[in-house]
């Protein structure tokens, strides 16, 4: 977990309860990590994702993980409020007001919500209460759209320049989910809506922006940094090496090397390649984490042994 201010946590959490309709959600979740490491700023954002996620486990990510920005992706219930499970693996609604209580307790450090499911809007007016920026959705939201919207927002997020985007960082990112879904010639509506809410308009595009009333534009991800040079020394270069001959290819599809490269590494000296391959792009700074997120975790205190 990183402590480090100018890093920015998204916490993703994922619900799709058996007796719903069957979401991309690992789709989605794989899209979102490729388009922030694709980002001109992936230095900045640092990503956990839960799955299959309970009630008393948005409470327990928040307070593990600290997040400054938590993503939910599964299906929505308008004002019978978000689908989870419970811990028999049925539907468990959780209502807006709800968890805008459990995020107030958190608004310090919480600056955006984004609920990526059907009929969420309800759920983002109560929380914008407590939270700064909400986006939700005001009528069903097809699969591929959801995706493309989740992109979009997450290319806008990590590509964010001050000196040459236009508005706050999340009005930015959130322009850029939603033409990017126009942009794929999708529409909004259709097949995310396991749990169907009469009375609502589905003609139209469903993404909504709330902002907190009297909000003063104080939210900024960091202003554009030159990435850290990291350097490790050869003892702790080899220490790892040596111990990721079984998970180089995992390591290689969390930093998505292309195949052909990876055919051309050498027996057994695969991990020094993926090691070459971040020095020359800049990238060794990512390491730690993505040990961690295949893992790893011992090689990662062996990083911090540099």
């Amino acid at each position: 977990m990183s402590n480090n201010p100018t890093v920015k946590k998204i916490l993703i959490l994922a619900a799709n309860p058996a007796q719903t309709e069957h979401l991309s959600l690992d789709e989605e979740v794989r899209d979102i990590k490729e388009a922030l490491q694709l980002s001109k700023y992936r230095e900045q954002f640092i990503i956990d994702s839960n799955w299959a996620v309970r009630p008393d486990d948005i409470r327990r990510s928040i307070l593990n993980f600290q997040p400054n920005i938590i993503h939910f992706s599964g299906h929505g219930a308008g004002t019978k409020g978000l689908c989870f499970e419970d811990d028999n693996k049925n539907i468990q609604f959780v209502a807006g007001e709800t968890l805008a209580q459990l995020f107030a307790q958190f608004a310090d450090k919480i600056e955006c919500v984004l609920l990526n499911a059907c009929y969420s809007e309800v759920q983002a007016d109560a929380i914008v209460q407590e939270i700064d920026y909400v986006i939700g959705m005001n009528a069903p939201i097809g699969d591929k759209a959801a995706i493309k919207f989740a992109v979009g927002f997450y290319d806008g997020l990590g590509g964010y320049d001050p000196q040459y985007s236009k508005g706050t960082p999340i009005e930015f990112a959130f322009n850029l989910g939603c033409n990017a879904i126009g942009l794929a010639g999708l529409s909004g509506n259709n097949t995310r809506e396991a749990v169907r809410v009469s009375g609502v308009s589905a003609d139209k595009s469903i993404a909504v922006l709330k902002k907190k009333l009297g909000l003063v534009d104080k939210i900024t991800i960091v202003e554009p940094i030159k990435p850290a040079i990291i350097r490790y020394s050869g003892k702790v270069k080899m220490k790892v090496c040596q111990n990721l001959i079984q998970d180089w290819q995992s390591l290689a599809d969390y930093f998505d090397i292309p195949l052909e490269q990876r055919a051309s590494f050498e027996a057994g000296r695969q991990p020094y390649r993926i090691w070459e391959w971040l020095e020359q792009r800049s990238r060794l700074g990512e390491l730690e984490v993505a040990l961690s997120d295949i893992g790893r975790d011992d090689l990662v205190e062996e990083l911090k042994k540099n």
